[in-house]
């Protein structure tokens, strides 16, 4: 399988803690943390599926830097290497890229409204940042030159933050195993994908496409796919070519951490 910079490559991993959608549950977040952080060992790997900010109770900026120190605190650990923490951008972070390039949009207003009513937490982002709805509604209606101003303010509050910028920059689409038997293959997504599509063909699939996932049809090449978000909320999954591990978090439900072998057994479930 070809390396692409768009997504990860896990490689043989002894094994796998996948995290579901975190939606700025900081509190859930740091007890997963906690949960996972003895038990992690030099060869694991941690893949984070995305929407890390928005929700019902969220707290944006202290959760991302909670993710920052969590990686850190493991890097510290001997033989535990940058690439065995992986994070995939999940819808919300789709949206918010987007946002940021808002000026370069030829009907900007319409493109907010379509963003507000596809990620509710929209708001809580913009509020972590010093913004608000409200002023993104008006800057995107006075034109451009607005736009630009509010986007580099905003870009500036961001970069003024250790770590923000840069954690935007390395968010990948999705996530693969590469074992030598290919058929023991894990791949680990944001919320689904088209299965009549190759994974170099996804594009948006991967946060638009969550429909029939629990009960698709094996993924060739891949044994098991795995995704953290569901927008349905039909609950965790374990099936034999799907698992899907969204228990909630952000609509009064549990952050879940599954513990996974290599070819995609369920070890553990952690929940907070």
């Amino acid at each position: 399988m070809t390396f692409n910079t768009k997504f990860s490559n896990l490689g043989q991993p002894n094994q796998i803690w996948a995290v579901s959608a975190i939606h700025g549950e900081l509190n859930k977040l740091t007890a997963i943390h906690k949960a996972i952080f003895d038990k992690f060992r030099p060869g694991d790997r941690l893949v984070y599926t995305g929407n890390y900010f928005g929700g019902s109770n969220a707290a944006p900026v202290r959760t991302l830097d909670e993710l920052l120190c969590f990686r850190r605190a493991l890097l510290a650990k001997p033989g535990v290497d940058a690439e065995d923490v992986v994070y995939l951008r999940g819808r919300q972070e789709e949206l918010w890229s987007k946002v940021l390039l808002l000026q370069f949009a030829p009907n900007a207003s319409e493109v907010v409204d379509w963003m507000v009513a596809n990620n509710s937490g929209i708001g809580s982002i913009l509020e972590a940042y010093g913004s608000s709805l409200a002023e993104l509604r008006r800057v995107s209606r006075e034109g451009i030159m607005s736009l630009t101003r509010w986007s580099n303010l905003l870009k500036s509050r961001i970069r003024a933050l250790p770590g923000h910028e840069k954690f935007f920059t390395v968010l990948r689409r999705a996530a693969f195993t590469e074992l030598k038997h290919s058929n023991d293959n894990l791949l680990f997504v944001h919320a689904g994908l088209n299965p009549a599509r190759q994974l170099a063909d996804q594009g948006d699939e991967f946060w638009w496409a969550s429909k029939n996932f629990n009960g698709m049809a094996p993924y060739a090449p891949f044994k098991s796919v795995v995704r953290g978000h569901d927008p349905d909320h039909g609950g965790i999954h374990i099936g034999s070519s799907s698992i899907s591990l969204d228990g909630g978090c952000g609509h009064g439900g549990k952050l879940v951490c599954a513990q996974l072998t290599n070819t995609g057994e369920v070890l553990g479930i952690l929940a907070a």
